[in-house]
């Protein structure tokens, strides 16, 4: 295991995937490996986090109303791209039962979310629409959300043969995913802050 205490030497740091998922960080930061180097922000603030609480609800709520649609749900997990020896640690996650992690010895190396939310945080604006949305479909995954407490939108980009389908959502509006047939999410209720 990778043990690294000091987070200034970060940017000098290269690390391969599995070094990166079983490193030792310090507190205080997230982390993410991009093309080998490990990326610091530093933690969202409290607004961030009802967006991801709020959303995380209305989830757990859905799989018990609906269960065999999600097998896990996480805030703490990796979506990785090994041609870019890049490791994303996206807000939320939802895995379907045949990609869900722990299930036939998957790992976050070998299994891919169905969704992704990623909460933009100030200053992190291109990343997460941008680089990102990238990132995300080179992986395999299903939907990613983008919510912005900002602008108080839900962008919602869906798997098409060869790009994403965007659609944002606003202030009034609600946005009723296919991959989670019988849900509502309340754009107003996100952003109550």
């Amino acid at each position: 295991m990778v043990a690294i205490l000091n987070p200034d030497i970060l940017s000098d740091v290269r690390l391969s995937i599995d070094e990166y998922l079983s490193a030792d960080f310090p507190e205080g930061y997230r982390y993410e490996l991009v093309g080998g180097v490990v990326m610091m922000s530093p933690i969202p603030d409290p607004s961030h986090d009802l967006v991801v609480v709020a959303l995380n609800a209305q989830f757990v709520l859905y799989n018990a109303r609906q269960p065999g649609v999600i097998a896990h749900i996480s805030q703490r997990f990796a979506v990785v791209i090994p041609s870019r020896g890049t490791a994303r640690e996206p807000d939320l996650g939802l895995y379907s039962p045949e990609e869900s992690p722990g299930r036939s010895g998957r790992t976050w190396r070998n299994a891919t979310p169905m969704l992704v939310v990623e909460v933009i945080s100030p200053g992190q604006e291109n990343r997460d629409y941008d680089d990102k949305r990238r990132d995300y479909w080179d992986a395999g995954v299903g939907e990613y959300w983008i919510a912005d407490p900002q602008r108080k939108t839900l962008t919602v980009l869906t798997r098409q043969r060869a790009e994403w389908a965007e659609q944002v959502f606003a202030a009034g509006a609600t946005y009723q995913p296919a991959l989670l047939p019988g849900l509502d999410v309340v754009v107003d209720e996100l952003f109550k802050v």
